[in-house]
């Protein structure tokens, strides 16, 4: 299962090369394509999907507004500072809005 920690062990081995503005090393490359994976497998996670269908976003529970574009852009530039910074920030969007999910299924339940 996938957590916060599981991000923050990889985030604290990338900002090392990021803040040496070592992004374009293999050993930056690899961590942040392991980076990127792992976004992609939690997002799967936490909307219990195998796989990622862009046409059928409006069905899942936890969806960050403009995934797709957003998704596409980072693809773009995995390798780069801004496609780091757009990783990061949509690991903190989706770590957020599953909780809030998660929250309100519980609340939900209790009634």
């Amino acid at each position: 299962m996938i957590t916060k920690e599981t991000f923050i062990e990889l985030e604290q081995k990338i900002d090392v090369y990021a803040q040496q503005k070592q992004l374009k090393t293999t050993e930056a490359q690899e961590y942040l394509d392991q980076y990127l994976q792992l976004i992609v497998d939690y997002f799967k996670q936490i909307n219990e999907i195998e796989e990622i269908d862009f046409n059928t976003l409006d069905s899942l529970n936890v969806v960050p507004m403009n995934f797709q574009e957003r998704y596409e852009y980072i693809l773009a530039r995995k390798h780069h500072f801004m496609g780091y910074r757009q990783m990061k920030t949509l690991k903190t969007e989706l770590i957020k809005m599953n909780a809030a999910y998660q929250i309100r299924q519980k609340n939900s339940n209790l009634k």
